[in-house]
């Protein structure tokens, strides 16, 4: 076996696993037919005897982690073929490829799981959560008596092309303010996949107040609905600077009252809408679970840290993680001076502080999860005291990660 970067000239191979893997009902790949779309990832393969037995995709990105923009990995597109599947394959794919981010010194990783599940079990635990909001727009229209609507106040709105990152990058600033896990989009992760689709393209519009852009979104509509009664405009993305800006959104939404029947929206976990509509009743709001992230390193991650100098504590933490054995280890940390130092703890596990699963502490460190509720989830066992300075250490964060990879 042999982890390594899949080569150039192999990939209609590895669009081959895609297409089995996640549209299986296409049929077989066919290079003649396949759109040709650019691609920012990085490929890997785990091969045997020179043939690939399961692949990847490797994504670097800045996201905003507890105040500060960090590098992450995100790791998509991992497929293997029948043939070769419940061999193992998988996980020493995962485990190569945390080699790899370790070797490049990231120390997060995330993804979007075909299957929760399959993932927690090699560590990876949920990230952050998102509202899915679906109406009928005429009942968004209780946005016109929160914001104005004509006049200068109203601002404007227009559609954004690759031209407008500049005036993009201040929203997204202001998302990360409000928002853990916002990614600092590049420039080219702006015009290959915030204005790029896999099979459509989507409509990208702005809201603009005085010259300045205030927020973005994404959408497109439902081509396979049976009436034009029934069309559906799916908003894939929203990013607003404040909630001025996430209404007028919902009026751009409303807007489209004559050409749809309804509008889906993923939405930030907390944004308001639904005790604001005048018939609660006709709105649906489901919290769905998003990405998921694990510690690359569990060392490096917690020295990384910037904790408030006031805090000052010291402590053992046993830590499982059921792929890596960097991980599978107790650790001395030791707070002081707006620093963390993290070595190897001599004795195991027996008579740690606190024990914790990787995807637990991956929650904590992120900021998803808070110490009770890691501590009720079972993934956490730790005794008062050292729980007061865990959570001076790990206080929750409200964490949106939007971005499909």
């Amino acid at each position: 076996m042999e982890y390594r970067e899949f080569p150039d000239e192999r990939a209609d191979e590895f669009d081959a696993f895609m297409r089995y893997a996640f549209s299986p009902a296409e049929g077989p790949y066919d290079p003649e037919e396949a759109d040709d779309h650019d691609t920012i990832a990085e490929t890997r393969g785990l091969f045997a005897d020179g043939d690939p037995v399961a692949v990847c995709a490797h994504h670097y990105f800045s996201l905003r982690l507890r105040g500060a923009d960090r590098e992450v990995a995100g790791l998509s597109a991992v497929a293997s073929p029948p043939e070769h599947r419940r061999q193992g394959n998988v996980g020493r794919m995962l485990r190569e490829s945390l080699a790899e981010y370790r070797d490049r010194g990231v120390d997060v990783s995330t993804l979007w799981p075909f299957e929760y599940p399959f993932y927690a079990g090699y560590g990876w635990a949920t990230a952050s959560r998102y509202r899915l909001l679906t109406a009928p727009p005429d009942q968004l229209g209780f946005v016109d008596d929160l914001i104005a609507t004509d006049g200068e106040g109203a601002g404007a709105f227009r559609r954004l092309d690759g031209d407008d990152y500049a005036a993009v990058k201040p929203v997204i600033a202001a998302a990360a303010d409000r928002y853990d896990l916002t990614m600092d989009w590049t420039e080219e992760w702006w015009r290959e996949r915030a204005l790029q689709g896999w099979n459509t393209d989507p409509f990208v519009y702005g809201w603009e107040r005085d010259g300045e852009l205030r927020a973005i979104c994404r959408y497109s509509f439902d081509d396979d609905a049976d009436d034009a009664d029934d069309t559906v405009m799916r908003v894939s993305d929203v990013v607003a600077a404040d909630d001025e800006a996430w209404f007028q959104l919902l009026r751009l939404f409303r807007n489209h009252d004559s050409q749809v029947a309804e509008v889906r929206i993923r939405a930030p976990p907390d944004a308001p809408a639904l005790d604001l509509v005048e018939d609660p009743r006709a709105i649906d709001c489901k919290l769905r679970a998003g990405p998921m992230v694990r510690l690359v390193d569990v060392a490096a991650a917690l020295e990384a840290l910037d904790p408030d100098p006031a805090i000052e504590t010291a402590f053992s933490l046993s830590v499982a993680d059921p792929l890596v054995d960097w991980n599978d280890d107790t650790f001395r940390v030791d707070v002081a001076a707006g620093a963390v130092t993290v070595e190897s703890a001599a004795g195991g596990s027996d008579g740690a502080d606190a024990a914790v699963d990787i995807g637990s502490l991956s929650q904590l460190y992120v900021g998803y999860a808070s110490v009770d509720e890691a501590a009720r989830s079972g993934g956490l066992e730790v005794d008062s005291g050292v729980a007061a300075d865990l959570r001076a250490l790990f206080p929750p964060r409200t964490t949106h990660l939007r971005e499909g990879f």
